[in-house]
């Protein structure tokens, strides 16, 4: 996930759309990267925030771990003031590089998962 720092409201609600389906289809593992991107206003954070309320059993069962890519004083500013809100229901960690988070996310992957996460990953590197 990557909003970026040209991300409208509009483009912030089809994310948060496209997260709930997520959610809602199986288990996966989140990746932002928050490099180059805005601080989420009051409404965006609500939304993140209101998205854990109304989905929390699905949140729970599906989201394995997220790994957040940043510069650390911002995200971890970020991640404490929603840690207030609600602490996380999965493991949330700060990291420089993608693939320091990527590795880490798949470490709360079961082995069969973790496996197909890695072949569909080289599906999408080889086409």
């Amino acid at each position: 996930m990557r909003a970026g720092a040209r991300y409208t409201q509009e483009d912030w609600d089809a994310l948060m759309s496209d997260m709930i389906e997520l959610i809602a289809s199986g288990p996966f593992g989140l990746i932002n990267d928050t490099r180059g991107s805005r601080m989420p206003n009051a409404v965006q954070r609500r939304a993140v925030a209101q998205m854990y309320v109304d989905h929390e059993r699905q949140v729970r069962a599906h989201l394995l771990a997220s790994g957040i890519v940043g510069e650390s004083s911002l995200v971890n500013g970020i991640l404490t003031a929603l840690n207030w809100l609600k602490p996380h229901p999965h493991p949330v960690r700060v990291f420089s590089s993608v693939n320091d988070a990527e590795r880490w996310v798949l470490q709360h992957f079961s082995l069969d998962l973790r496996r197909r996460a890695l072949a569909q990953t080289a599906l999408r590197s080889a086409g």
